[in-house]
């Protein structure tokens, strides 16, 4: 009966020691992420045309993204091309050959927010390489004086 009690607490610390350790594969495809992203926004805009962009990011271990870059490429009264806030997070949700990520992206200045939510998607090759091409979803608007607006985007790694 004690050599059963033991064996029964072994295996309960091995099932816990698993518990929130994250996978290397799940850790290598969201670094897989870093690069350049252009962004196209459709839908209601505020009146200012589309709220095209261009980020340049890296995912940290917690998921959250560290921005380097970012700039609007179309100007208008709810944001300036630079000096905007930016945060946001890349959770991969699955890996393997159908790869997929939660994301999320706010853009501030102003009193305006951009927020986008959406997934990422992409390929692996038979080496267990993940590339992310595109990243779909939908935004939305709010905040200042004329900026409300929604819609669908798409983004697309460059680099």
């Amino acid at each position: 009966m004690r050599n059963l009690a033991i064996l029964g607490l072994v295996a309960l610390e091995l099932m816990v020691c698993g518990c929130g350790s994250k996978s290397n594969s799940t850790t290598s495809a969201s670094q897989s992420a870093n690069g350049i992203w252009e962004s196209a926004l459709v839908g209601k805009d505020a009146g200012v045309g589309v709220f095209n962009f261009s980020t340049a990011f890296t995912v940290n271990g917690d998921n959250s993204l560290s921005v380097s870059f970012f700039s609007f490429l179309t100007s208008g009264p709810c944001f300036p091309l630079t000096g905007n806030n930016t945060s946001g997070s890349f959770d991969v949700t699955s890996t393997g050959t159908t790869p997929a990520a939660n994301f999320q992206f706010s853009v501030q200045s102003g009193g305006s927010n951009l927020s986008l939510t959406g997934t990422a998607t992409g390929t692996t090759d038979s080496s267990g390489n993940t590339t992310w091409t595109s990243i779909t979803g939908t935004w939305t608007l709010t905040g200042g004086t004329n900026c409300a607006g929604g819609g669908t985007f798409t983004m697309t790694k460059t680099a």
